[in-house]
């Protein structure tokens, strides 16, 4: 890398901060891609299975300096920092699904983009090449509340043939948020993948790849003033996903960071510390002093009419306050509003829900952090790798309780944060009072989660049959409480009576597919209070005839689909990933069945189930099913939990016995018979 006019020792700084980079000689990629006769490529057997496979992409963004016209007003500026990407893809569709995902390109045009030497082509089975003209393109002013969009629909394609995408895109660009990451990994395998960043020679990055990609090549060969950083790679493998692992966050990817701009001497441009500083100022500072003062008296003035400050317990303030802006506060943007105003009209980013939240906190004394964190299926918080790109999402800490309270999700109530940023590290605002000034500094902890206690779906079920033994009665009653009752609770309060009607049938025929229900009711539906303390109560009444059959003068009752479907984990290939839960959770079902006068069950060990496993010589999962026959009572016991979130590839086939249990449980039929 050429950086003219810098000391050496400025050089040995950055070298020492790149050390995760590579420099050497970067490989370039080949600018007449897009070839006059094109032909189909010959796939290897294992690239004939995917239902598509990227020939090539390539994307290579440069920032400059140029002038700009906006597309829009038609404003013109001299020396603006620019962003210009190519891109290019070739993809081979070798079966409907990807020749539906893969119709149409989607371009957004928001931001004053502009988008230029836009080209498509097909090339078919038999060789014939279809060139796509503007014929083919429409703009749509607002694609699904998504903003302006350019789609352009490759009509004609078929299973088998290939399709070719370029064009170019060019937008203002931003020193501000100069951190993001590129997924290099996806769903289908790729040849010769190509990205590339060019920047001025006075900017350095930081990057950083992930789960197994190689590091970028900073390229020492570069003629001008400019900095290259390279990802070449002959072969991409596809990302296989797993049942109960991370997802996303486990392809590779790479971050990129602006580290430094060396002619302005900033170094260390992103980095916790000054996240602190800068999300701190957002939430409680203003930025206006007048403004401020009303919104202190916006703020008191709500606290009044609510009376939250009549509330003694500090825990029912803070259920009262969320309750009352979730229920009553719409989302919307509001880039004109002042804080204030937003109480005003009720209207509220999630910036402004965020600094409502902590000034309301703040005058009624409650002690709360904030964090900022990401989706652990998405990535893994990096606490190393200081950048905004893991400052997704806002939550409040209370750490007299231990708990957590997510503004931007209406779905959500204190104690219940979305799952996927539980069991991840986050970023948290701590306060520091000195001589009467709150200032805050940075904290990098895990977030804590919920376990089975928490989140558990206990099911009785009474079970009786008609005369002619055919029919399964039952009456089914669930208590539902933390995440496992989320799935459902929230939508019943928005929900038509027709609606509500529907949804609590679908729920009760876990019981039985072809079950009617009837003489369903619900309890501790509403969202207010401590969702974690208030179970959502469900039941009904159901009648089953798939439940049982005959078979001579035996009576057969499938009691192990009585629990719903469980999960089958029965994978022939060797796992790749450790576990990861969603969140720790419990099931109890209790069977009550009354066994007809005459008749005896002649299989009752089969319903004995005891498989456990567990770390640190505690059990942290289990599945045991037992019975006790009192007369013609028959009652089962199923207890199924997982209190532990992530668990060791080495560890695997202990979770699969434990899971599998319950699917094994499905598959027990009692047989009764006369005595």
């Amino acid at each position: 890398m050429r950086l003219k006019s810098i000391l050496t020792i400025t050089l040995f700084s950055y070298v020492l901060f790149l050390s995760a980079q590579i420099e050497g000689v970067a490989e370039t990629y080949n600018e007449d891609f897009w070839e006059e006769n094109p032909t189909l490529t010959e796939l290897t057997d294992e690239e004939k299975k995917c239902d598509a496979v990227f020939i090539s992409q390539l994307n290579v963004c440069t920032y400059d300096y140029s002038d700009y016209v906006h597309p829009s007003t038609g404003a013109s500026y001299d020396k603006v920092f620019m962003n210009e990407t190519l891109h290019y893809k070739r993809l081979r569709l070798n079966n409907d699904k990807a020749v539906e995902e893969y119709n149409k390109v989607y371009i957004s045009m928001s931001g004053g983009r502009i988008v230029s030497d836009l080209k498509a082509r097909a090339i078919l089975k038999d060789g014939k090449v279809i060139e796509f003209d503007d014929s083919n393109k429409k703009e749509v002013d607002n694609y699904e509340n998504y903003g302006p969009f350019t789609i352009f629909a490759l009509e004609g394609i078929e299973v088998g043939s290939e399709i070719e995408v370029t064009y170019t895109i060019r937008e203002p660009g931003s020193y501000d948020d100069f951190c993001y990451s590129v997924s290099v990994q996806e769903d289908y395998p790729k040849r010769d993948y190509h990205y590339e960043l060019v920047v001025p020679e006075d900017f350095v990055l930081k990057t950083k790849s992930y789960n197994g990609l190689k590091e970028m090549v900073i390229d020492t060969s570069t003629e001008g003033d400019i900095n290259r950083y390279v990802l070449h790679l002959d072969n991409v493998e596809k990302f296989k996903e797993e049942d109960y692992s991370q997802d996303e966050a486990l392809s590779q990817r790479v971050e990129f960071k602006l580290f430094e701009l060396v002619s302005s001497g900033k170094r260390n441009i992103y980095s916790y510390a000054k996240a602190v500083k800068k999300f701190s100022r957002l939430i409680y500072n203003g930025n206006v002093e007048n403004e401020v003062k009303k919104e202190d008296k916006a703020i008191k003035k709500l606290i009044k009419k609510e009376k939250w400050d009549k509330i003694e317990s500090k825990q029912d303030q803070i259920i009262a306050v969320e309750h009352y802006l979730k229920k009553n506060f719409k989302r919307g943007s509001v880039s004109s509003f002042y804080m204030y105003q937003s109480i005003k009209h009720k209207v509220y980013s999630s910036q402004h829900s965020m600094r409502i939240y902590a000034r309301i906190f703040d005058q009624l004394n409650i002690s709360h952090e904030v964090v900022l964190t990401c989706d652990r299926f998405e990535k893994d918080f990096d606490e190393d790798f200081e950048s905004y790109s893991f400052l997704e999402t806002y939550l409040f800490y209370f750490p007299k309780f231990d708990k957590y309270l997510i503004p931007s999700n209406d779905f959500m109530r204190f104690g219940l944060i979305p799952s996927g940023f539980t069991y991840n590290k986050g970023l948290f605002l701590k306060p520091l009072k000195a001589g009467g000034v709150i200032s805050f500094y940075p904290e990098v902890r895990v977030i804590g989660g919920t376990t089975s206690r928490d989140n558990f779906d206990n099911v009785v079920l009474d079970i009786n049959f008609d005369e002619e033994f055919e029919k399964v009665k039952a009456h089914i009653r669930h208590e539902a409480n933390g995440y496992s009752a989320n799935n459902i609770r929230p939508y019943l309060e928005q929900s038509t009576e027709e609606q509500r009607d529907e949804l609590l049938e679908a729920y009760l025929k876990s019981f039985a597919e072809d079950a009617e229900i009837t003489n369903k009711t619900s309890s501790s539906e509403e969202m207010e209070g401590y969702m974690l303390e208030k179970p959502f109560i469900y039941e009904g009444d159901a009648e089953s005839s798939s439940l049982i059959e005959k078979a001579g003068k035996k009576f057969l009752f499938k009691i192990g689909l009585v629990i719903g479907t469980q999960v089958e984990m029965y994978q022939d290939t060797a796992r790749q990933f450790d576990v990861a839960n969603t969140y720790n959770h419990g099931y109890k079902r209790v069977i009550n069945i009354e066994i007809p006068d005459g008749y005896k069950i002649t299989n009752l060990g089969d319903l004995k189930m005891d498989f456990s496993s567990s770390k640190d010589g505690d059990k942290t999962m289990e599945f045991t099913s037992e019975y006790e026959l009192n007369g013609n009572k028959l009652t089962v016991t199923c207890v199924e939990y997982y209190n532990e979130i992530n668990i060791p590839l080495k560890r695997y086939e202990e979770f699969r016995t434990v899971i599998n249990a319950a699917a094994d449980f499905n598959k027990i039929t009692l047989v009764f018979e006369k005595k």
